[in-house]
């Protein structure tokens, strides 16, 4: 595969990444902040749901930093 190729899926992946990023980022706040309003079993439910999107925030930042050192790694080749 060229490097061409390569810094063009590179950089597609890394907007998808982004792009849930934001969403994940959106949904976590607004069940958060319902979730402070309301009571009872609901509260519970809406803070387990923040829960999880705080999660999939932090896997999809992991995957952001590998797309990253894989940049920073063909960098390097196109440097040496």
């Amino acid at each position: 595969m060229e490097q061409k190729d390569l810094i063009d899926l590179l950089s597609k992946k890394a907007d998808i990444i982004y792009k849930k990023i934001i969403i994940l980022i959106a949904a976590s706040g607004g069940s958060g902040s319902y979730a402070i309003s309301t009571d009872g079993l609901a509260k519970v439910g809406l803070f387990l749901l923040f829960g999880f999107f705080i999660t999939g925030i932090i896997i999809n930042y992991f995957e952001l930093n590998r797309v990253k050192k894989q940049f920073d790694k063909l960098e390097e080749s196109n440097d040496g």
